[in-house]
């Protein structure tokens, strides 16, 4: 027997797998690429936050001295 008869339908099962590998990796990047949106959110929100803290505790420490 040819050796072909062995490997029936290889082509059509290598695209299937392909496909699927691609499409598990695409999935995979979109929700990597959302978490990593979330935690850019966090970071920013923080450091927002501790910036306007950060500018009132200045304007503070500049009204008690002035005041002296």
């Amino acid at each position: 027997m040819p050796k072909t008869k062995h490997r029936k339908d290889q082509k059509k099962k290598s695209r299937a797998r392909t496909l699927q590998i691609k499409g598990q990796q695409k999935n995979m990047q979109a929700k990597m690429q959302e978490l990593f949106m979330k935690q850019l959110e966090e970071i920013k929100s923080q450091s927002s936050g501790e910036t306007e803290n950060q500018s009132i505790q200045d304007a503070e420490l500049i009204q008690s001295t002035t005041e002296l």
